[in-house]
């Protein structure tokens, strides 16, 4: 499932100062996917600019502490309207091993399919094919195939 949140000030936060802050948070059940998260395993992906962060929660649990919406951006309220333009995306993974992976700083990432998805989720079709042919290529070399 998905959470949507809309920007209830006239002073929107972009989706990199929203990283930002996220960093700052040292959150290990919140981890970045979407469009930075599919950048980080496919620097050719080919857009400009974020729409917005997609933000991974591992809850394998029914509840979900989401206090730190608040934190990172006081003006996010959520949305049930999905046409309307969201600043930011909780996506809830359940499975019971996230398979989020730390970088140096200690930011947990997403999984690449789990980026694949938040792509389709954000209706960025083209840019999510593309990644998906990237990760079929690595996939058959990582296999040996051809």
């Amino acid at each position: 499932s998905t959470m949507l949140f809309v920007d209830a000030s006239d002073q929107p936060r972009s989706p990199e100062s929203l990283l930002r802050r996220l960093t700052g948070l040292r959150r290990p059940e919140v981890a970045v996917g979407g469009v930075f998260g599919a950048k980080r395993y496919y620097g050719d992906l080919d857009i400009v600019g974020t729409p917005r962060l997609d933000l991974c929660v591992h809850c394998p649990g029914k509840r979900v502490d989401l206090e730190f919406v608040q934190r990172l951006d006081p003006g996010l309220e959520r949305t049930r309207d999905p046409h309307q333009p969201a600043r930011l995306a909780l996506h809830f993974v359940r499975r019971k091993n996230s398979l989020f992976e730390e970088d140096a700083s200690g930011l947990p990432w997403a999984d690449p399919v789990e980026c694949l998805l938040d792509l389709y989720s954000a209706r960025l079709d083209e840019q999510a094919r593309s990644f998906q042919e990237f990760l079929a290529a690595r996939g058959r070399e990582m296999s040996g195939e051809s």
